[in-house]
């Protein structure tokens, strides 16, 4: 009788065992996806956080534009840059040209002379006019 209390306490003792491993592999998979959710989670942290950061970015350049003008002053006339600019493309227009052909546009100022000279699409000495 003494023999079958050890021999029933040795199968309590693995199927402890047995219970205790089968235990072990659940938490260890349950850990194992609770780490996977939490570098999930962590990833969409990330995600988010640059897409807010990104969202912002160009709200904080519009707010750095500085508005400028430009003004000439020779002894006889002061012009604004803008309205040099807008002489140029009306004398380019008045000589038959189209101004969707313009892609690029070089204004020379020459203050002795009093003269504006352009160039269109670095083609030399497109056209020109007094100030």
């Amino acid at each position: 009788m003494a023999k079958d209390k050890k021999e029933a306490a040795a199968e309590a003792v693995e199927k402890v065992k047995a219970v205790a491993e089968d235990a072990k592999a659940t938490v260890k998979a349950a850990a194992e996806s609770v780490a996977d959710k939490a570098k999930t989670v962590k990833s969409n942290r990330a995600a988010k956080k640059a897409t807010e950061k990104a969202v912002k970015a160009p709200r904080a350049k519009k707010a750095a534009e500085i508005q400028t003008k430009v003004v000439i002053e020779l002894p006889t006339v002061s012009e604004s840059a803008d309205t040099l600019v807008e002489r140029a493309k009306s004398d380019w227009t008045a000589k038959g040209n189209s101004l969707d052909d313009m892609k690029q546009l070089t204004l020379y100022i020459n203050a002795v002379e009093g003269m504006v000279y352009y160039v269109v699409n670095d083609d030399y000495l497109s056209g020109n006019f007094a100030i």
